[in-house]
């Protein structure tokens, strides 16, 4: 009887310690961010039209599956200037990114967490003061970054960088008659918020 009562308060004991710790592990984070896009590739083979570095703002949400993994959802808006023969041309082209990627992190002791993500999407395109022109294209998406928690706090600064891969083709407007594969590229820093779960 008495052993079995010391075992039963060693399990309990066990599952208290362990509770903090698998909640260190699973967790929401929302986050919100800004920063450069740059449109990699030109619009044409000759490479006379392309898009003029821009700015970018959006905002994810990510939940932690274990302490290295997790999955996030990620929305940003890009917009930047067409140029044709180097000149800027007055035509702003808005994108939108959306989509989801597995995330691996890998926390340190310093507070810092690297981590690396890929995934897949959606971009869609749409030239400003324009209606019934948007097209939407499949994305792959890719990147790192890097956050910093703030010590007893679930807040933290952060900053990555992200690609999308996607087919600029069948549009409208402006750039209609391009075909080439895009390459965009979004630089980011922002805020976060971890939420234990």
């Amino acid at each position: 009887m008495r052993s079995g009562t010391i075992l039963l308060g060693g399990m309990m004991a066990a599952a208290l310690l362990a509770g903090p710790a698998a909640a260190q592990t699973r967790g929401l984070t929302l986050s919100a961010r800004g920063g450069g896009f740059t449109p990699f590739a030109n619009l044409n083979a000759a490479g006379t039209t392309d898009i003029k570095t821009g700015f970018n703002v959006g905002g994810g949400v990510a939940v932690d599956l274990h302490r290295y993994v997790a999955l996030r959802g990620d929305f940003s808006f890009g917009r930047g200037e067409l140029r044709q023969g180097g000149s800027e041309t007055g035509i702003h082209l808005n994108k939108f990114f959306y989509g989801g990627a597995l995330q691996l992190q890998y926390p340190t002791g310093t507070n810092l967490t690297p981590y690396v993500f890929g995934g897949g999407g959606a971009v869609t395109v749409h030239e400003e003061n324009t209606s019934n022109t948007n097209k939407t294209k499949g994305a792959a998406m890719f990147g790192l970054g890097v956050r910093y928690a703030l010590p007893r706090s679930g807040l933290g600064l952060f900053a990555e960088g992200a690609g999308w891969v996607y087919q600029h083709r069948n549009l409208v407007g402006s750039t209609a008659g391009f075909d080439k594969t895009q390459v965009d590229a979004l630089y980011s820093a922002g805020i976060s918020y971890r939420l234990g779960i």
